[in-house]
């Protein structure tokens, strides 16, 4: 049930009005919970059944944390029992194809068994949620829930479970002891605007993108020759990849954080026009920044700390950018059991790397511009890597892109660039009336919410009638 069907938009509704017509707080939580387990189940019966699983063992392990000497191993024992469920289900042929070429490469012929289990859609997002629940409690800056019905709920909230926005712990427990309040007038109005917005950055501009994006990655595969097709055709899939992949993660996002603030629920903000950044470092201040927050505090500085004190505070430098390199790393290949994405978490360690050994910041004014155009496109050298099907798929693509073949076409590819760009670009200016609402943005930008309500309901029925096949999912909900 993705988030941007005529389904899900018929589930929320349902969901909205029954939760807002029951009485009690302890109702409506069993009956939310009782939903995401529905969405959850709908997408496969057997995703719910393993959620159901983890939670419990989470919750009584969690339970056990603070009131038992034992405390220390049942929170490492829970922290292994989620990074176990993620392994599992995501990595293991992963890590046993790599181990047979490894064997291979030193001529010695391995053939490991074949593991091809079903990925749970949203898996990698729950299972981190509860690492940061188990953690938060271990280092007394959260308390265990008070229930179990209240932690099955933080983990299986159906606008966050299948990709984020990731969500402190006693960020949301708090929020549902507090009985959140009906929506008023306003907040509906702005929860209205941004889904409607999300939708059209999803439908309109990210699913409409997709058969233009993949067309160069698609010609990188069938040749050997990247001259073999014109460089505007590399370089317009650079380009609009860039744009669908952040229409379509950015879209969710909001249409995630709209549906919950129907429900009376605040999720964090994850991107801030992140392609307006003038460093790497900017970047990610900008884009999944969830998960930069949570790699930043449940990796990076315990990772940094550790190094430090093994090394009685000496090499302070080459420590940090020891703990930004695997730390990136391992953020790549959270993304994906491929080495393309590892290759692509090494690509951001370096240049990330590159710009603390150097103290590197942004400028002002037109240093500023230009170096928010190379950020732009160094981002985009990492988005061949994490698009590409192969590293000799992205060589080809790269070759193409400087191959400059053919450059007659390139009037050819301009149009969709611009239209998507300067789409992308007028959403955010839109959505900055909801998301950062004042009361003249308020006035201002009511009248957006109806025309929005018809561009997208006459999109998505005209888009889905021209396609005539199953809507495209999320990105992010493959990870």
């Amino acid at each position: 049930m993705p988030l941007h069907t005529p389904i899900y938009l018929f589930f929320l509704c349902v969901v909205v009005l029954i939760y807002w017509l029951l009485p009690g707080g302890r109702w409506r939580r069993l009956f939310l919970l009782s939903a995401s387990y529905l969405f959850y189940a709908a997408f496969d019966a057997r995703f719910a059944i393993l959620l159901l699983a983890l939670t419990l063992i989470v919750y009584l392990l969690g339970r056990g944390i603070p009131s038992s000497r034992l405390g220390r191993l049942y929170a490492w024992l829970s922290v292994a029992v989620s990074l176990s469920v993620l392994v599992a289900f995501k990595y293991s042929g992963f890590f046993l194809s790599s181990v047979a070429a490894a064997f291979r490469l030193l001529g010695v012929s391995f053939f490991p068994p074949a593991l091809n289990f079903l990925l749970p859609v949203g898996l990698s997002f729950y299972t981190f949620q509860a690492i940061a629940y188990t953690t938060e409690i271990y280092r007394g800056t959260a308390q265990p829930s008070p229930s179990l019905l209240d932690f099955a709920l933080s983990l299986a909230f159906f606008p966050k479970l299948i990709a984020g926005p990731l969500v402190r712990p006693a960020e949301f427990q708090d929020q549902i002891g507090s009985h959140p309040p009906r929506p008023d007038a306003e907040a509906l109005k702005s929860a209205l605007g941004l889904l409607l917005l999300g939708l059209m950055k999803k439908v309109l501009i990210a699913d409409s993108l997709g058969s233009l994006s993949e067309a160069a990655f698609r010609a990188s595969n069938l040749t050997p020759t990247p001259w073999s097709f014109p460089s505007p055709l590399y370089w317009a899939g650079f380009y609009l990849y860039a744009i669908q992949i952040y229409a379509d993660f950015s879209g969710y996002t909001d249409m995630a954080r709209a549906s919950a603030q129907l429900l009376g629920f605040s999720l964090p903000e994850n991107f801030r026009q992140p392609y307006l950044a003038g460093s790497i470092a900017d970047f990610w201040g900008r884009w999944h920044m969830t998960l930069t927050r949570w790699f930043r505090e449940y990796l990076f500085q315990p990772l940094s700390r550790s190094l430090l004190v093994a090394a009685k505070r000496r090499h302070r430098r080459v420590i940090q950018l020891a703990a930004n390199l695997t730390t990136m790393t391992l953020i790549g290949l959270w993304h994906g059991a491929a080495w393309t994405f590892v290759a692509w978490g090494l690509w951001h360690g370096v240049l990330l790397s590159i710009e603390r050994f150097f103290g590197f910041t942004p400028g002002r004014g037109w240093l500023r511009g230009l170096q928010g155009v190379i950020t732009f496109h160094l981002v985009g050298i990492g988005w061949v890597l994490f698009r590409a099907e192969s590293f000799a798929s992205a060589g080809r693509f790269l070759k193409g892109l400087f191959s400059f073949q053919q450059l007659v076409w390139f009037p050819r590819y301009l149009p969709p660039l611009l239209l998507a760009g300067g789409l992308v670009v007028a959403i955010d200016l839109v959505a900055g009336g909801f998301v950062r609402p004042t009361p003249d943005s308020r006035r201002l930008w009511q009248p957006v919410l109806v025309v929005a309500c018809v561009l997208v309901l006459a999109g998505l029925a005209l888009l889905q009638f021209l396609r005539g096949v199953d809507p495209r999912p999320f990105i992010y909900g493959q990870f």
